[in-house]
């Protein structure tokens, strides 16, 4: 029921938002949804007795629902883009979308040290696979407010940058001020897995693993371990959760404060500086302090004390500029960049700089990458060694506007620096390469029917592959559309000696509209190698787009 309850919250203050704007005198609205089933048959490889055959029986289905001019104040009927003759731009956007397998790859039942358990108690990670309701985004905005200076967003949103995304329960306001600049500030709660509706793809890197660990203490204060959690009463005998796993520092609510300073409104030249901060509360004890052999302290190590109440999960600084330039003879160069500096980790974790040359059809790009894997602040794969790693890649593009033919070459290569982690003094003592090449082209004679072929080749550290795709689709009558694609893929893993091979896949789809709105669609795919012989998968899609205003 309380799921309930907050699902129903954004809705009212959309409701609320509108009565403060005055009497809509008119309205649109979009409803978008899509539901994709899927039938597998995937081969289990297992180190001890035979493999086996999983079945996975899943169906996803996601909704869309905008409702904007609210006010009718709008131009247009686009609910991005179209600008208000007066007065504020209200609207409300949300995206849910519920997923449940039920094959015997989640709902199975396996046999370990002599019972029989179910699948979910023993692999908790597959908890994400039976049955999720996720709301990704659904949020209420207020656009132009005070003379069109103030933007506002109220509930579940969702925040893309140039080097990572987030997202958060919470409220955030745009000032926009004279001189092309702008201020923009958000607070709330991180969305996690845990979270009311919240969805995994959203948690912090190394938050979402099935190892849940306390600190168990020794004898003398310091002798202690990072012991899985034991010792706690099971919860029920769900179908839908695991009933052995315990973590309840996923369960703690995360606080989200941020801020960024950005250039508003310049066509040649776009910039941004972003500060964001993730803190989290400390699990203090999670049962009665003598379940133990030892008095238990908490969660954490606290034999003196040491724990702190908070914790900070996440304090990032980033800088984006991008200056696209127009040149004579219908030359376009675009520089851009774009760094981001963990203050938690004290390195800079991600960077990006790169430039585009456009000149009629042709197009050339070469960008650079810098990564090193940081993770939440109170992650154990904090203290592990980790490789960063430096990419470097160009592509030049063709595609004129009147030409049937467009294609692209792409040459990249990877340097694993072989440091090992700023955050740890393990040693590595060599460094690694990989590198490839892509070349792929596009052939479509008519508008509707395409023929496409991508070629690659990749060798170094991971080991090597090879191979291609050939994808065709034709639209068959005004109302059916038919795809197919072949690939094959040699692959050579350098971490096994047994993992090489041809793998040979093929892709068959049709599709139907029923009616301006409803589309329909089927596909059937097939993956064979020596590894896995037969590996069959069907996907059904039904298509809705309702726009009554349109």
């Amino acid at each position: 029921m309380a799921r309930l309850r907050i699902a129903a919250v954004v809705p009212a203050l959309v409701v609320a938002m509108g009565a403060l704007a005055g009497n809509a005198e008119a309205y649109e609205f979009a409803i978008n949804a899509r539901t994709i089933g899927q039938a597998r048959g995937l081969d289990s490889l297992r180190i001890l007795g035979p493999n086996q055959r999983l079945s996975r029986r899943r169906i996803t289905q996601s909704l869309q629902l905008h409702l904007w001019d609210l006010t009718g104040s709008l131009e247009g009927l686009s609910l991005y883009g179209a600008k208000p003759q007066a007065g504020a731009n209200i609207y409300f956007t949300s995206y849910v979308r519920v997923d449940q397998d039920f094959g015997s790859f989640s709902s199975g039942r396996l046999q370990l040290g002599g019972r029989t358990q179910d699948a979910l108690d023993v692999i908790p990670e597959l908890q994400r696979n039976v049955l999720q309701l996720d709301i990704l985004f659904a949020y209420a905005g207020a656009e132009g407010l005070i003379g069109g200076r103030v933007d506002v967003y109220l509930g579940r949103l969702l925040e893309v940058q140039s080097l990572d995304w987030f997202s958060l329960d919470g409220l955030k306001v745009d000032t926009h001020l004279p001189g092309h600049i702008g201020v923009s500030v958000f607070g709330g709660l991180r969305v996690r897995e845990n979270s009311p509706l919240g969805s995994d793809a959203f948690a912090l890197d190394g938050t979402s693993s099935a190892l849940c660990e306390e600190y168990v203490e020794g004898a003398l204060p310091g002798s202690g371990a990072w012991r899985p959690i034991d010792g706690l009463p099971f919860q029920n005998n769900s179908p839908f959760s695991s009933d052995s796993e315990v973590c309840p520092q996923r369960d703690v609510s995360m606080p989200t404060l941020g801020a960024s300073i950005f250039l508003d409104g310049l066509a040649s030249l776009q910039g941004q500086l972003s500060y964001r901060r993730t803190q989290s509360r400390s699990v203090g004890l999670i049962g009665e302090p003598d379940r133990l052999d030892f008095e238990d302290l908490g969660l954490y190590p606290n034999e003196a004390g040491q724990t702190p109440s908070w914790g900070v999960n996440e304090e990032v600084l980033a800088l984006s500029v991008r200056a696209p330039l127009d040149l004579p003879d219908k030359v376009q160069l675009v520089p851009y960049a774009a760094a981001r500096y963990s203050l938690l980790h004290g390195l800079i974790d991600e960077a990006h700089l790169g430039t585009k040359l456009t000149r009629n059809a042709h197009s050339v790009e070469s960008e650079f990458f810098y990564s090193v894997p940081t993770f939440d602040g109170d992650s154990i794969f904090n203290v592990f060694s980790t490789e960063p790693y430096s990419d470097l890649r160009t592509t030049w593009e063709y595609s004129p506007e009147d030409s049937l033919w467009s294609g692209y070459v792409r040459g990249w290569g990877r340097r694993f620096h072989g440091e090992g982690s700023q955050l740890s003094a393990e040693p590595v003592v060599s460094n690694e390469y990989a590198g490839g090449t892509q070349i792929g082209g596009q052939y479509q004679w008519q508008r509707d029917r395409v023929l496409r072929l991508d070629g690659f080749h990749e060798d170094g550290y991971g080991g090597l592959r090879s191979g291609g795709y050939a994808r065709l689709r034709w639209q068959w009558t005004q109302k059916t559309r038919f795809s197919a694609r072949m690939s094959g893929i040699y692959f050579d893993d350098d971490g096994r000696s047994d993992l090489h091979g041809v793998n040979w896949g093929t892709q068959l789809g049709t599709s139907y509209q029923v009616h301006k709105g409803v589309n329909t669609s089927i596909r059937l795919e097939q993956n064979s190698n020596h590894l896995h012989t037969f590996q069959l998968a069907v996907f059904a899609f039904v298509d809705l787009a309702f726009e009554p205003e349109l």
